[in-house]
């Protein structure tokens, strides 16, 4: 069997992210167009050329940037994001509010981009164990695998047919997203650690928000102190 090759694609991933290039690969090789962004942090501006628009499907992975409208209907299919959290964590720190609230397992969640953030039809949910004393980076690392693994799924699957995009969603309609949704402004509030926490939960919060040149901190006489070792 003959399977035609995407005609455009447009695609948003993340600066120096490995997996985004791994996404970008795969795009060239079953597309005869790859129109790519990188996003560099949260809230910056996207400004995309008018002619990169007119595409088969959007595919965003690890992207900051935030599709307005004009965006999500541009596609001749659909806007595709990979989310790096089940559906019962919508929005930002799914992976730092899991490991607090001590979740045996985490996973990711391909969904239809609509003008809300993490609320489109599912199209697939994967899920994998985590095991107690893991932290962020470890947890980060397992969902960041995951999520290329789904991507790679999902984007062969529609290279096979268009038709396979409602049969995925049929096929996941027992998952539902969560009715909240965090913004980075309740995980910046997350990290800080009351002075009234217990000593288990002191390591907990710690376990649960200290990764790279992310730290939690305290608050103490109006004054604010970042926790390092």
């Amino acid at each position: 069997m003959i399977v035609k090759k995407f005609d455009k694609i447009l695609f948003f991933g993340r600066y120096k992210c490995t997996h985004s290039l791994k996404i970008l690969k795969f795009l060239k090789s079953r597309s005869k167009k790859v129109y790519f962004y990188r996003s560099k942090k949260v809230g910056e501006i996207l400004n995309i050329k008018k002619n990169h628009l007119k595409c088969d499907y959007i595919f965003c992975f690890r992207s900051y940037f935030i599709l307005r409208k004009i965006h999500i209907n541009a596609p001749k299919y659909t806007a595709i994001n990979f989310h790096p959290g089940p559906p019962e964590y919508r929005g930002s720190g799914g992976v730092n509010f899991s490991i607090y609230n001590k979740e045996e397992k985490f996973g990711c969640t391909a969904h239809i981009i609509n003008e809300k953030i993490d609320n489109g039809p599912i199209l697939d949910v994967k899920r994998f164990k985590v095991k107690l004393n893991e932290g962020v980076k470890e947890v980060l690392k397992k969902t960041h695998k995951c999520l290329l693994i789904q991507a790679k799924n999902i984007i062969n699957k529609l290279y096979q047919s268009p038709k396979n995009l409602e049969k995925m969603i049929i096929k996941s309609k027992k998952e539902k997203w969560s009715k909240f949704s965090k913004k980075n402004k309740d995980l910046n509030k997350f990290y800080q650690i009351s002075l009234k926490s217990s000593k288990k939960e002191f390591k907990q919060k710690i376990l649960a928000t200290k990764y790279l040149n992310f730290k939690p901190y305290i608050i103490f006489n109006s004054k604010k102190f970042i926790l390092d070792e």
